[in-house]
């Protein structure tokens, strides 16, 4: 006797496959989602990650280069030249001064150091890091495809940031 499905048990197959299907599709779709957090926080750590570097030095002079044309920032070291008095700036060899790019589908929507705001086109914004303990007031914004935007905002004598997610602006007082 050759025992085949019934089709209730068929049925009842499919269901749990839809049933399972439909809960795990939206949290597929939502890894951009994810990639935009992350970002955001690997981002941050990178501030931070400076701002100590400068305050624990002591002497050395920061700073950390956007590229928002094509979603990439890097950090980079002053080297002092004597002969001119000028700094020769260097990118940082360490892990996290390398140059790094947003993932596929992220991108920076501007950036505004104290009270300038630079556009999504600009290839060259810079945040400069001192021995002091200073920075200057800075919010980032980046967003993914579907226009989720998280903000970074960085207290200037703290080096600490603070994440959003959404479109921040200080208030004007």
């Amino acid at each position: 006797m050759i025992r085949g499905f019934t089709l209730i048990e068929l049925a009842v197959v499919l269901f749990i496959i839809v049933v399972v299907l439909g809960i795990a599709t939206p949290r597929l779709m939502d890894l951009t989602s994810v990639e935009l957090r992350t970002s955001a926080q690997r981002l941050s750590s990178t501030i931070r990650y400076v701002y100590s570097k400068a305050v624990f030095s002591k002497t050395d002079y920061y700073r950390m280069k956007f590229d928002l044309k094509n979603n990439e920032y890097w950090v980079e070291t002053c080297v002092p030249s004597v002969e001119t008095n000028t700094c020769e700036w260097r990118q940082d060899k360490d892990i996290l001064g390398k140059r790094e790019k947003l993932p596929n589908g992220i991108k920076f929507e501007d950036i505004i150091v104290d009270t300038t705001m630079v556009s999504k086109n600009a290839t060259d914004v810079a945040i400069q890091f001192y021995p002091q303990g200073y920075m200057p007031y800075t919010i980032i914004h980046i967003e993914d495809d579907k226009k989720d935007v998280y903000s970074l905002e960085v207290n200037p004598f703290t080096g600490r940031v603070a994440i959003y997610d959404k479109y921040y602006e200080p208030e004007k007082s």
